[in-house]
């Protein structure tokens, strides 16, 4: 019996880097990484992976990424365009006759959801489910990587800028959504229908996430609680796109509200295994935060 031809969208994000690497070697499968620019594939094919080309916002460039794959990993770029991306993959998906579409969808995703991320995840969701392909969606939390976007001020400074307030938020390291998003792929007919929130094992504060930090690099760092209008600033005046900032901005708001102080079994329950603590995402990542080598090595 052939493999299972896995066909993964956003290969090189964080999410689908731990995808790829978690699917690697895995008996009866296939991955096939697509990358919408060729000059993105060139680390993947060292890695051994397969490599499409294709871009999810041209439907015509998606025939022959799409050929004869039997499970969609269904993962957009956080975009106004987010509903015909997903619209275009799902219709090629249909048309290649994909048997079953894991996508990564948003935390809350709903059509009355409170930020603009979580409204279009809803359609997404909707096209997946009017397709009459099996699916399974997973709406991760917050990313501890979203951390990282204050690395280099925690590096320089020992300041932690971050838009979140004082509310706890069960974020949860990315790589691990990949881990939970394999075990899906693996076994896909029983996890037909089911909607998964995958969190990581507790709720922490943006403050305990400055002491975590602090405690891994041996250093004081500070958390600062940025205003949504400081953050709109000063992201605007890093020259990013003004739909992005009002995303973040979006979620800085909710998340300072309470919406995000929440845990479940979710990724326990599929895995069998813990999540990653913020302690271990922290010691991980203290080489990209400022610390050794030596530091990460010895807590």
């Amino acid at each position: 019996m052939p493999d299972a031809i896995v066909l993964v969208t956003g290969a090189t994000g964080t999410v689908s880097t731990a995808l790829l690497a978690e699917l690697k070697g895995k008996s009866g499968i296939h991955p096939r990484a697509l990358v919408h620019n060729a000059g993105k594939a060139a680390a993947l094919v060292e890695e051994g992976y397969e490599v499409a080309v294709g871009d999810l916002e041209e439907p015509e460039t998606l025939d022959e990424a799409f050929d004869a794959v039997d499970v969609l990993w269904l993962l957009t770029p956080a975009s106004a365009l987010e509903p015909s991306m997903g619209s275009n993959a799902v219709n090629a998906a249909r048309k290649a006759k994909v048997k079953h579409i894991v996508r990564n969808s948003a935390i809350k995703a709903a059509h009355d959801a409170p930020n603009r991320n979580g409204r279009l995840h809803a359609q997404v969701e909707d096209a997946i489910k009017a397709s009459d392909i099996a699916w399974t969606i997973l709406r991760p939390h917050y990313y501890m990587q979203n951390l990282l976007s204050s690395a280099g001020s925690v590096a320089s400074d020992g300041m932690l800028y971050m838009n979140m307030g004082e509310a706890p938020v069960g974020m949860i390291d990315a790589r691990d959504v990949g881990v939970l998003a394999a075990r899906v792929i693996q076994d896909p007919s029983s996890h037909a229908g089911k909607i998964y929130n995958p969190t990581g094992p507790k709720s922490t504060t943006m403050r305990v996430a400055a002491e975590t930090l602090a405690y891994v690099l041996g250093k004081p760092v500070q958390y600062v609680a940025l205003p949504q209008d400081a953050a709109r600033g000063a992201m605007l005046g890093f020259g990013l796109s003004p739909w992005f900032v009002g995303n973040v901005c979006d979620y800085g708001r909710v998340y300072s509200q309470g919406w995000g102080d929440f845990v479940t079994s979710d990724f326990t329950d599929v895995t069998g295994q813990q999540a990653r603590s913020l302690m271990q995402f922290a010691t991980d990542f203290a080489a990209v935060f400022g610390g050794s080598r030596m530091t990460a090595a010895h807590v």
